[in-house]
């Protein structure tokens, strides 16, 4: 790619007044969108409301679908492309000043190499849950019809990175569809499956989802199946009167003997154990 071929867009051209300090807009991309290659003077957030598609971003192509977010810095030089099977992409974009990204890194991320400040060749991305997606797309209805300044860009943008917080953050750094099973292997159904119920999730295969587990995460998938069910397993102990023996099977366990040796294994305590402690009505 080369910086002839690449337009350079600045925030003030999109916002109305010197009063505006950000732009918010959801946007249908069809065939007949100018789809340029462009970088900014700005910061921006965008995620995907429906359709799929590619982001391609820095001479890379990272795969687009519903629920994928994105934080695009300043410095880098993107655009989208259709999927051949969709007509639409609806893309959902908050984009705001330099100065502003400065001020949420000073106060909040001071030391953060995540979100806006990833270091490399590609933007800070993941793959957000449709509670999640429904959430923004509240957020984004709300905050298109209010005053664009500095008292709603902040508030949005807190809102959002409280909301990515809530990550595991060995997440951060991994393929979103990764990210998207190990947010949503959490069910009992799932767990009946047991390994096989985590990779129907990935859509990748056994070796595959083996592999980058251990690369990125430096664990097994058998391992990452157990930590997700011990975790369920923890929830339930403290949030449920459910007995010991219906929450062994929920897990997916078949010997309460197997449960126990393992419950102890990851938390240091058995679940009688783990529930008297945690289990407090007050």
């Amino acid at each position: 790619m080369s910086n002839c071929n690449c337009a350079h867009f600045r925030l003030s051209a999109f916002l109305n007044s010197r009063q505006e300090v950000f732009h918010a807009a959801r946007t249908t991309i069809n065939s007949s969108y100018d789809l340029q290659l462009h970088d900014h003077d700005y910061a921006e957030v965008f995620w995907i409301k429906a359709g799929s598609g590619l982001h391609l971003i820095n001479g890379e192509e990272v795969v687009l679908k519903k629920g994928t977010m994105c934080m695009v810095r300043p410095c880098d030089r993107h655009t989208f492309k259709l999927d051949k099977k969709q007509d639409s992409l609806v893309i959902t974009n908050i984009a705001f000043h330099q100065y502003s990204l400065n001020l949420f890194r000073h106060r909040y991320f001071l030391e953060s190499e995540c979100f806006f400040w990833v270091k490399g060749k590609l933007p800070f991305h993941i793959q957000l849950d449709i509670g999640q997606l429904n959430e923004l797309s509240s957020l984004t209805d709300r905050l298109i019809s209010q005053p664009r300044d500095h008292l709603h860009l902040d508030a949005a943008m807190i809102y959002i990175f409280k909301m990515l917080n809530a990550f595991d953050s060995t997440q951060v750094h991994i393929p979103h569809w990764l990210a998207y099973a190990l947010d949503n292997y959490n069910t009992p159904n799932n767990f009946r499956k047991g390994v096989q119920g985590f990779v129907t999730l990935t859509e990748r295969s056994t070796d595959h989802v083996n592999r980058i587990l251990q690369k990125k995460l430096k664990q097994s998938l058998t391992q990452t199946v157990i930590k997700a069910k011990i975790k369920y397993a923890t929830q339930q102990l403290i949030m449920t009167n459910s007995s010991i023996k219906s929450i062994c099977f929920s897990c997916g366990f078949e010997s309460i003997s197997y449960f126990y040796r393992i419950f102890k294994k990851y938390t240091g305590q058995t679940p009688i154990e783990y529930r008297k402690r945690n289990h407090k009505i007050f």
